[in-house]
């Protein structure tokens, strides 16, 4: 693979210096792959903000909390880049979120419909990135393809 190994799939020189929580690094993932193909549509924005609504992760966050953690993830993404932002997120997620994360990640991904080759290769990222198995992330896909 042109990634090489799973260490280096998204280094960045600079690790951004802000820290997330876990319930952050979950919206902070969906965030990025909001950013996969590089354009946000209004349409992703809403499915961004859908899917966070729905995780029972952010039931009792607020609007104004929602907000706040938005704007952490565009300050971080404004100085450091997306990367630091994914890093920082892979580094900051727990175990038992890892997942949902994935799964909100690819369901943001497949608004269009279809999975384009620049998100394709995020959603690979993402998956060795978080250490799930090829073959759950898979049916993880192919489960939400259905819909």
């Amino acid at each position: 693979t042109i990634m090489g190994n799973n260490d280096e799939v998204l280094e960045t020189e600079t690790d951004s210096l802000a820290a997330l929580s876990s319930e952050e690094a979950v919206a902070a993932i969906v965030f990025v792959a909001t950013f996969a193909d590089s354009e946000i549509t209004d349409e992703e924005l809403e499915i961004f903000n859908d899917i966070l609504l729905n995780l029972e992760l952010y039931e009792n966050y607020s609007d104004e909390e929602m907000q706040a953690m938005v704007d952490k993830f565009a300050d971080i993404y404004d100085t450091d880049g997306l990367e630091a932002l994914f890093n920082l997120a892979v580094k900051s997620i727990s175990e038992e979120w890892v997942e949902t994360a994935f799964e909100a990640a690819v369901e943001v991904v497949l608004v269009d419909g279809s999975i384009p080759e620049t998100e394709e290769n995020f959603i690979s990222n993402l998956q060795q990135a978080l250490g799930i198995d090829a073959q759950v992330a898979q049916e993880i896909i192919n489960d939400l393809m259905v819909i």
